[in-house]
């Protein structure tokens, strides 16, 4: 790299999640390919209705605005970059310029790369169209998600997923899996009353659309938010060494999308339903439906970093996909049914069928998801607690001064943890020099934790080989330790 700096990065995984974020796109570049090819069947000037194809033009544009110019300027800014990078070398620049150049270039290749599927989140859409009632839902919503994304966190009772992943994963799930969702949905729309007329019934254009759109949405919005997980995994590995992680990752994107989705809903038509949505969306639903989708991809990518067969692996993550997506199919599809058909059945009023029928279809129909994750959850948890106790029973001479037997006592019982953390606090004699105390003792405990989980996955064969060796981590649980006591002196 350093002797011929080139455009695509180094590392094989970064070269992976390049494809994944690529890969999003060529999916969007088939769509149109495929509305291009086969010619519209419905004839608008049979339908005589004034200035009817002129919309439907527009529509048909709208679909897909920001791909053709965000392409082009790829393109150009790729020839730009190929050129400078064979000029500079022509021209002799030392090897550490040409690597920031190259660098540079490559950055700005991938902000395009996202910013293209972000400019069709219908989040900026709506803020758009309704500010008043988009700015109150982002309000009202983001309390319920941050709680949430707090729960995710503090269920991994062991190591834990750093914050600053598990919120670029709920930023992924919000605005580029939300922008890539909204294309698929938009093109299934307009493609399935163009080009796919009922015969003898023309006007019954919707029903294709209809019984099309949950299977397109349940796979497309899953693949977009399990693209997020596959290139976070891929770049952070390290810190998704388990069940545990894949579920906090996955849960973290789908509450990303979940946030962006409730405040589209609740600011169509200037919030007219708002508090039916926050209602299903924030509180009765807020860590099943996306959240539960996506936990169970991010299952499946903790349960594939430990094995070894890449075959396994790719079956793993295969089928965690699939049954994220054919359940959220079936979610989409069942409540859209017993919507429709619930009026023939019985008569209640707002308040029961938002508060006993509503959180009753989710029950009935994403609980078994809910259910899925939970009980992965727990039997990872487990598993880690069983990792941990065999990994600091055979820790190495070098390191026994950096978990000492006493801390590893401690390191295996979170409520133990606590306690010391609050103690800590608490004998401080101050708010502020509490709160240090406090956030020093977890990151101690949390350089033990990735000191002897790294140990324990040494121990069965499975250490990544990016992570930082053993010398340096206890060298970190050393550095902090001593911080510690100059604090305390």
């Amino acid at each position: 790299m350093t002797g011929n700096p080139r455009l695509l990065p180094a590392c094989r995984r970064q070269r992976a999640a390049l494809l994944v974020l690529v890969s999003l796109h060529v999916v969007v570049a088939l769509t149109m390919v495929i509305s291009g090819v086969r010619p519209r069947q419905v004839d608008m000037a049979a339908l005589d209705i004034p200035g009817l194809e002129e919309l439907v033009t527009l529509a048909g544009l709208y679909v897909h605005w920001p791909y053709p110019p965000g392409w082009a300027l790829l393109a150009v800014l790729t020839a730009v970059a190929w050129g400078h990078l064979r000029y500079a070398r022509r021209r002799q620049v030392p090897a550490g310029r040409r690597t920031v150049l190259a660098r540079r270039y490559r950055r700005a290749l991938v902000v395009v790369l996202l910013a293209v599927p972000a400019l069709k989140s219908p989040l900026f859409v709506d803020l758009i169209m309704w500010p008043g009632a988009w700015a109150l839902a982002f309000l009202v919503c983001l309390p319920t998600t941050v709680y949430a994304l707090g729960l995710v966190h503090c269920v991994q009772r062991f190591r834990r997923v750093p914050v600053p992943l598990l919120l670029g994963g709920a930023g992924w799930g919000a605005i580029v899996a939300g922008g890539f969702g909204a294309t698929m949905n938009e093109w299934w729309s307009d493609f399935s009353l163009l080009h796919f007329p009922l015969p003898d019934n023309v006007l019954d254009i919707t029903y294709l659309k209809s019984i099309g759109l949950p299977m397109i949405s349940g796979f497309f919005e899953e693949l977009g938010k399990g693209a997020g997980v596959a290139i976070l995994f891929l770049l952070y590995r390290r810190h998704l060494d388990s069940v545990v992680s894949g579920i906090a990752l996955g849960a973290a994107v789908g509450l990303g999308f979940n946030f962006g989705e409730s405040l589209t809903y609740m600011a169509y038509f200037d919030g007219a339903s708002a508090g039916f949505h926050f209602w299903g969306r924030q509180v009765a639903g807020l860590m099943a439906a996306h959240t539960a989708f996506t936990a169970v991809v991010g299952a499946g990518f903790g349960i594939a970093r430990q094995l070894h067969s890449r075959s396994q692996q790719v079956t793993t993550i295969a089928l965690g996909f699939c049954v994220a997506a054919g359940a959220h199919f079936c979610n989409n599809s069942m409540l859209d049914y017993v919507g429709k058909e619930s009026h023939k059945w019985f008569t209640v009023n707002d308040t029961v069928h938002s508060l006993v029928l509503t959180p009753a279809q989710f029950l009935l129909f994403q609980g078994p998801l809910v259910l899925l994750y939970v009980l992965l959850l727990r039997r990872g948890l487990r598993s880690q607690e069983g990792g941990l106790r065999v990994a600091l029973s055979n820790l190495p001479d070098a390191s026994r001064a950096a978990i000492t037997e006493p801390e590893a006592a401690v390191l295996l019982s979170p409520a133990r943890r606590f306690r010391l953390k609050v103690d800590a606090l608490r004998a401080a004699g101050g708010l502020r020099h509490g709160i240090a105390a406090y956030l020093r003792l977890a990151r101690l405990h949390a350089a033990q934790l990735d000191l002897a989980t790294e140990h324990w996955h040494r121990l069965r064969g499975e250490a990544d080989p990016l992570a930082p060796d053993e010398a340096t981590s206890r060298a970190r649980v050393q550095a902090i330790k001593a911080a510690l006591a100059g604090a305390g002196s």
